[in-house]
């Protein structure tokens, strides 16, 4: 791919931009530089906080791991990878997805139990080996690149939209950048070391407000470091965790009073449930994103917020 990429360089530089765009097509190669598209992430990805595990990038390392790969390209996420045949378990529901080159294009969780009312038009597809369960997907990319063989240089992707598909009900783009978010109504919350500031949606009120009803706490959490999206966290206020196995959430369920510890705001509850489960998915090593040392911390390097309490 390094070579490909030197190869457009060249060819821009020596036969002018739209012979260097046409040879970069002719290679499969997408140019984000010369179509304006961001993209985000490093260079790997991990899963569950404190734990901090691994996930396979790009097609030959999921390969390698063990995943199983559906054999059909969805246009608008691409191929389903699986843990451990060909569905998703109670044990790892997890999945993931890549595009017909090979490239990240997606993950998904399966969640056991009843999804808010408010909530449920984000479902991608209900569970395959189980009653009352459902799977929510966000897409890591957009258009034709995901089943045309086309390669992109962004890594992990450039752009995160939850139920890409819509599948009957909506779909949302989840801002790449902290202000983006801000601006699209979502609340920034408190800075954790590995994630950066949690940014909420309220989906009752919006304009960066909170009802602290969990029926209206949109199911997908963004996290910012610097500005830029960092990670993403599924919420379930169903328990997802067992009694011998977290089955790959956080180790443990968070009561309302540790949900809590993600904003800034004294007066944060969540009517309608007292335990919520959270998975979170990092675009990043953990170990590169730290708070701010300004910050006022409840824990030490966790719940960290402005001292003056002033974004909230």
């Amino acid at each position: 791919m390094m070579l490909l990429k030197c190869i457009m360089i060249v060819a821009s530089t020596v036969l002018g931009g739209a012979a260097g765009a046409e040879l970069g097509q002719t290679l499969g190669i997408m140019n984000h530089a010369a179509t304006g598209a961001p993209d985000f992430g490093g260079s790997k990805m991990e899963r569950t906080f404190t734990k901090y595990v691994d996930l396979p990038v790009g097609e030959a390392a999921l390969s390698a791991a063990g995943w199983t790969k559906n054999s059909i390209c969805d246009p608008v996420i691409g191929h389903m990878w699986t843990q451990e045949g060909s569905a998703a378990t109670k044990s790892e529901p997890l999945v993931l997805y890549t595009t017909k080159a090979g490239q990240m294009s997606g993950v998904g969780v399966h969640i056991y139990g009843e999804l808010p009312e408010p909530q449920q038009r984000w479902i991608t597809a209900s569970t395959t080996n189980g009653a009352n369960g459902y799977r929510i997907d966000v897409a890591f990319r957009k258009g034709s690149i995901i089943c045309s063989g086309e390669k992109s240089d962004a890594l992990i992707g450039d752009a995160l939209t939850v139920n890409p598909g819509a599948n009957g009900g909506e779909s949302k783009e989840l801002s790449l950048t902290q202000t983006g978010a801000e601006a699209a109504g979502w609340h920034r919350w408190s800075c954790f070391d590995g994630m950066g500031f949690h940014s909420f949606l309220d989906t009752s009120v919006g304009a960066n407000k909170m009802s602290w009803k969990a029926k209206n706490l949109f199911p997908v959490v963004a996290m910012y470091h610097e500005g830029e999206v960092n990670a993403i966290f599924f919420a379930s206020w169903t328990v997802q965790q067992g009694l011998f196995s977290h089955n790959q959430w956080e180790p443990v369920p968070l009561l309302d009073t540790a949900m809590c510890l993600n904003t800034c705001d004294s007066d944060c509850t969540f009517e309608g449930t007292s335990a919520w489960s959270t998975l979170h998915v990092f675009f990043r090593d953990h170990n590169l994103v730290k708070c701010d040392s300004s910050l006022s911390c409840t824990v030490p390097h966790m719940a960290c917020c402005p001292k003056s309490n002033d974004i909230v």
